[in-house]
């Protein structure tokens, strides 16, 4: 799933059908889902604090946890991954994330 920097809290833009899944959502519809209304508190504390490491280092893995999809259901997953994405310019694009073993509780 991609989150666009360009909007505070950022939006995602563009997932693969597991995202679109796991979000219980649609393509069109994704656009409206912010990343703070996903995370429960210790990610979002967790994504606050590390936001730099991403951006310096270009990625950063995040412990298990629990994350809501768009209907309000519990998701949990194993671990996630989110990584830096660049324009063609070398400028910050986007973030990525990868859920790893995710299912809804």
């Amino acid at each position: 799933m991609c989150c666009s920097l360009k909007a505070l809290p950022p939006v995602f833009t563009f997932a693969n059908q597991a995202g679109l899944d796991m979000l219980e959502t649609t393509l069109v519809a994704l656009q409206d889902i912010t990343l703070d209304k996903i995370f429960d508190n210790n990610n979002k504390k967790t994504l606050c604090s590390d936001f730099p490491q991403i951006m310096q280092q270009g990625f950063m893995c995040i412990d298990g946890g629990i994350c809501m999809s768009s209907m309000g259901r519990a998701v949990t997953y194993e671990k996630a991954v989110a990584w830096k994405v660049l324009n063609d310019n070398e400028d910050p694009h986007c973030i990525c994330f990868m859920f790893l073993n995710w299912s809804f509780i």
